[in-house]
């Protein structure tokens, strides 16, 4: 009898795969959307690390890994996991997790999405990749057809973990028996950044929108000044058509702003982009993905 009673309560407590799916959705909404908030405002890492190393990076990993790490921390779950009441706990003794698992369970939640979103890019914009990058996108592969198939045998119940990164760190998902102990300000803390899930939705729905105007022609572009108003010595030097604003060569593999409507060689619109963040041509603010490579008939 008791057997059979712990056998349906644990049953009870695990989780449907539609509940983990919405939980994976949720985290995964957290860096693309930090990412729009960060680059609005001009946030980013940019310093001198050593001799002429300068690092410059996004803010938004370094972000969303103390988020994990905190909701880790304080209720043994992802940011998204805890909005649907969901916890990690060990796959053979139901314990939580320990310090080493929170830390590997926030640097995983981190650091795979991160690397699959920045390598996914690099190829989609036919950038030069090495060859330990290629080889980096085929164990995403694999690793994507490893989850699935996971997935699918968690759904049939021959497994305990949906993930085989829950597989390898000993893991899996299961309802809390009992509400997380937690003192008044914590509690309230980690109710408004759940408040942030909404944010978060919202921040992707509005990028979704301003990516459309965009794309759709309703930003209006800045008129070109006038050659007559120019001295004849800068009129002679200006591009003609058919020729990069940057380098003032032939255009190769153009590339147009959707943010201002120049056209630039792809390499010259990149490298002054990482140098920059900015059209060449206008000063506008713009980012790698308003960058849209234009193709012959």
């Amino acid at each position: 009898m008791a057997e059979a009673a712990n056998v349906r309560q644990n049953l009870q407590n695990v989780p449907s795969i539609f509940e983990i799916s919405a939980a994976e959705t949720l985290d995964n909404l957290i860096y693309p959307a930090l990412s729009k908030v960060f680059d609005y405002f001009g946030l980013r890492l940019d310093f001198k690390l050593w001799g002429n190393i300068r690092v410059r990076e996004e803010l938004s990993p370094l972000v969303t890994w103390i988020l994990q790490y905190l909701y880790l921390r304080k209720r043994a779950s992802s940011f998204g996991e805890s909005f649907y009441g969901l916890q990690r706990t060990a796959s053979t003794t139901g314990e939580l997790l320990t310090r080493r698992q929170q830390f590997s369970s926030a640097t995983l939640l981190t650091l795979l999405p991160y690397v699959e979103r920045k390598l996914r890019a690099r190829s989609a914009q036919h950038e030069d990749t090495y060859a330990w990058e290629s080889q980096l996108i085929n164990l995403f592969h694999v690793y994507n057809a490893s989850k699935a198939v996971h997935t699918f045998l968690y759904l049939i119940k021959y497994a305990s973990s949906h993930s085989p990164v829950f597989r390898a760190l000993r893991l899996t998902l299961r309802y809390p028996s009992e509400p997380p102990k937690e003192d008044k300000w914590t509690y309230l803390f980690l109710k408004m950044l759940e408040v942030l899930a909404f944010f978060l939705q919202f921040i992707q729905w509005w990028y979704s929108n301003d990516q459309r105007r965009k794309l759709g022609g309703t930003l209006q572009n800045p008129d070109a000044m006038p050659q007559r108003e120019l001295p004849q010595e800068l009129r002679e030097i200006l591009p003609k058509c058919g020729e990069c604003p940057v380098c003032l060569l032939p255009l190769q593999t153009p590339t147009a702003c959707a943010v201002s409507g120049y056209v630039y060689c792809w390499k010259c619109i990149v490298t002054h982009l990482k140098e920059q963040g900015t059209c060449p041509m206008t000063s506008y603010p713009i980012t790698i993905e308003d960058l849209v490579r234009i193709y012959e008939a």
